[in-house]
C-alpha cells in the first residue's frame, strides 16, 4: 500500500515537473501554482482547512483541536491572512511579509497581525502566519489552515479564502446551531467541493441549545446540504468547541466527551490513517488537470489560428474586434447600471443614517437627564464626571449597535449588486472563449478563470470611535451661584456637549462607511474589468501572432505547427496519465 502511494506520488511529481518545463516563464501565476503543488507533494504537506462563515467559531474550534488558546478568538474578523499551523517541538509563531522578510512573534502578539483590529486591511503587508505547535494531531502530517471567514463586512477576508481553495486537500466546514444554513454558505460549499477531496461537516455551539433542538438543527442542516450538494451521505458532527477547549484546559474528561469532539477526532483520525496520502494525491491530480486544461486551450488556439487561411483569419480577427467592441459597450452599460445601483444603495444608507440620528438623540438626552437628576447626592464635580462617563458609554453602544446592523444590511445589499455584476462578467468571458473556440474549431472545456467571484460586495470597515471627549466644566462659576442653579447650568452644558459629540461620532461613522463602500465598489469593478481584458488580450495576441507568422512563409508556419503539435501531444499524454492515476486513486480511496 505504501509502495503504491510512493510510486503514485513520484509519477505525479514527474508530470508536474513536465508541466513546469512547458509553462517556463510564459505565465507567472500558472507557474507559481505548479510550484506550490510540487512543494506540497515533496513535503507531504496535507492542507486541512477550517472553513465557514464569519462567527461560526472556527478559531475556537482550532484551539480545541490544539488543546489551548493559540489563535485569536475575538469577535472582530481576521484580516486577509491565512494562518498555517504545523507540527513543531514547541510553540513558535512566525509572520511572513509580502516583501520576503519574516519576524518571530509571541502568541499574545498574534492579534496585532491576524485580526482586523490589530492589522486593519492588512496594512502591515503580511503574506501569511505560520504557527508551530507540538500537537499530536499535527504530528500526523497535517497542516491545519485557519482561513478568514466568508460573509463578514471585510471583502478581503472572503477573497483570500476563495484564493486559498485550490491549495486545500480536505476541509472541515463549520455551521452553528444558533444560525441556519445561509445561501452564501452552500454556494461557497459548491466551490469547496471542486477542490477538497473530503469535507467534514461540523455543527458547532451545541451547548447553546437543548438536546431536541440540536437533533432538529442536525436534521435540517443535513437535508439542506443533501438537496443543495446532491449528496445523500452527508454526516454532520455535533460539537461544542468552547466546551471542548474548556475541558482540555481543565483535564475534564467527562466534559470533553459531552462536547462531541472525541467522536469527531476519531473519524478524522480514521481518514488520516487510511486515506490522507491518497487524498493528497487526488487533490493534486485535480489541480494538475486544471493546469493542463488551461495549457491545452492556449495551444489549440495558436494552432487553430496558424492553420486558418489568411482571408478567414482576417475575418476572424474582424469578428473578434467586433466582439471586443461589443464587450466595451457591455462594460459601459454594466458600469452605468453598477454605478446607479451603488449610488442608490448609498442614498438609502444616508436616509437611514438621518433617521437613526433623529430618533436616537432624544433618547440619549433623556437618559443623561435621568442619570443626572437621580444622582444629586454626589458632589457637582464628581456628578459631571460620572454623567459624562455614563452617557459616553451609552452613546457608543447605541452608535455601535446601529453601525453593526447597518453594516450587515449593506453587506447583503451590496453582495447582491456585485453578484449580478460578476455573473455578467463571467458570461462575457465564457462567450468570448466559446466564440474563439468555434472560430478555430477548438474543443472548449471550461476552466477556472475567476476564483473569487462569490461573496463579493462586502466593504472594508476599520474604525474605532474616539472615546475621549472634552469635559464641560461650569465649576469656575459654581462658588458664586446657588447649588441648584450651578447643577442646572452643568446639566445644560452636558446636553450641549452630548449633542456635539453625538453628531461628531455619527458623522465619522457615516463618512467612513460611505467612503469604504465607494472604494470597494470601484476596486471590485476594476478587478473584473481586468479579468475581461486579460482574457481578451490573450486571445487577440495569439491570433495576431499567427497572422504575423504567415508573412514568413509556409516553412516557418510548418515548423511552428510541428512544435505546437509536439507540445500538445506531450500535454495530452500527461493528461491521459493523470486521468488514469486519478481513476486508480478513486477506486482505492
Amino acid at each position: 500500500m505504501v509502495q503504491d502511494f510512493d510510486s503514485a506520488k513520484v509519477m505525479l511529481i514527474k508530470y508536474l515537473e513536465e508541466i513546469k518545463q512547458i509553462v517556463k516563464d510564459k505565465e507567472k501565476s500558472l507557474l507559481e501554482a505548479v510550484d506550490y503543488e510540487l512543494d506540497k507533494l515533496l513535503k507531504n504537506d496535507f492542507n486541512l482547512a477550517v472553513l465557514g462563515q464569519f462567527k461560526r467559531g472556527k478559531s475556537t474550534f482550532i484551539n480545541a483541536l490544539l488543546g489551548e488558546k493559540i489563535v485569536p478568538t475575538a469577535v472582530v474578523p481576521l484580516t486577509s491572512i491565512v494562518t498555517i499551523i504545523k507540527h513543531g517541538p514547541k510553540v513558535k509563531v512566525t509572520v511572513y511579509f509580502l516583501d520576503g522578510s519574516q519576524k518571530e512573534i509571541t502568541v499574545k502578539e498574534l492579534e496585532d497581525y491576524a485580526t482586523e483590529r490589530g492589522n486593519p486591511g492588512n496594512e502591515k503587508k503580511v503574506k501569511e502566519i505560520i504557527i508551530e505547535h507540538p500537537s499530536e494531531f499535527l504530528k500526523k502530517g497535517i497542516s491545519l489552515i485557519d482561513t478568514p471567514g466568508i460573509g463578514s463586512v471585510y471583502q478581503h477576508n472572503t477573497d483570500v479564502t476563495y484564493e486559498f481553495l485550490p491549495k486545500l486537500d480536505a476541509a472541515i466546514f463549520l455551521f452553528t446551531i444558533d444560525s441556519p444554513v445561509a445561501k452564501n454558505e452552500y454556494e461557497f460549499l459548491k466551490d469547496v467541493q471542486d477542490h477538497a477531496v473530503k469535507i467534514f461537516f461540523v455543527l458547532n455551539k451545541i451547548d447553546y441549545a437543548e438536546e431536541n433542538d440540536v437533533k432538529e438543527a442536525l436534521n435540517f442542516t443535513a437535508e439542506v446540504l443533501k438537496e443543495k450538494l446532491g449528496d445523500e451521505k452527508i454526516k454532520i458532527f455535533p460539537i461544542s468547541a468552547k466546551m471542548a477547549l474548556e475541558a482540555k484546559e481543565t483535564c475534564d474528561e467527562e466534559k470533553l466527551k459531552l462536547s462531541g469532539l472525541p467522536e469527531f477526532i476519531s473519524k478524522l483520525d480514521e481518514f488520516i490513517i487510511k486515506d490522507k496520502g491518497k487524498a493528497l494525491l487526488l487533490s493534486s491530480c485535480n489541480n494538475t488537470l486544471r493546469f493542463l486544461s488551461k495549457l491545452k486551450f492556449d495551444i489549440d488556439l495558436k494552432m487553430g489560428a496558424i492553420k486558418t487561411p489568411v482571408e478567414e483569419l482576417e475575418r476572424n480577427i474582424n469578428i473578434l474586434k467586433k466582439k471586443m467592441e461589443e464587450i466595451e459597450k457591455e462594460k459601459k452599460d454594466m458600469l452605468f447600471i453598477f454605478e446607479g445601483e451603488s449610488k442608490e444603495l448609498l442614498a438609502h444608507f444616508n436616509a437611514e443614517y438621518e433617521k437613526f440620528k433623529n430618533s436616537e438623540y432624544p433618547n440619549l438626552e433623556t437618559a443623561l437627564e435621568n442619570y443626572f437628576t437621580s444622582n444629586t447626592a454626589l458632589p457637582l464635580k464628581e456628578l459631571i464626571e460620572k454623567s459624562r462617563e455614563y452617557i459616553t458609554e451609552k452613546t457608543l453602544k447605541v452608535i455601535d449597535s446601529w453601525k453593526e446592523g447597518e453594516l450587515k444590511r449593506l453587506a447583503g445589499a451590496s453582495g447582491k449588486i456585485t453578484e449580478r455584476l460578476a455573473k455578467k462578467v463571467e458570461k462575457i468571458i465564457t462567450e468570448l472563449q466559446e466564440l474563439t473556440a468555434s472560430m478555430f474549431h477548438i474543443k472548449f472545456e471550461s476552466f477556472a478563470v475567476i476564483e473569487d467571484f462569490k461573496e463579493a460586495g462586502y466593504f472594508y470597515y476599520n474604525m474605532e470611535p474616539e472615546k475621549t471627549f472634552l469635559l464641560p466644566t461650569p465649576l469656575s462659576i459654581a462658588p458664586f451661584l446657588p447649588d441648584f442653579i450651578a447643577r442646572k447650568i452643568a446639566l445644560n452644558n452636558l446636553k450641549e456637549w452630548l449633542k456635539q459629540q453625538f453628531d461628531r461620532q455619527c458623522g465619522r461613522v457615516r463618512y467612513d462607511i460611505a467612503q469604504r463602500m465607494e472604494k470597494t465598489f470601484k476596486e471590485y469593478y476594476n478587478y473584473l474589468e481586468e479579468k475581461i481584458a486579460e482574457t481578451a488580450d490573450g486571445i487577440m495576441e495569439s491570433v495576431k501572432k499567427a497572422f504575423e507568422l504567415k508573412k514568413y512563409g509556409e516553412e516557418r508556419m510548418k515548423s511552428m505547427l510541428e512544435e505546437l503539435e509536439a507540445l500538445l501531444k506531450k500535454i495530452n499524454k500527461i493528461e491521459g496519465n493523470v486521468k488514469e492515476l486519478k481513476k486508480h486513486l478513486e477506486r482505492t480511496v
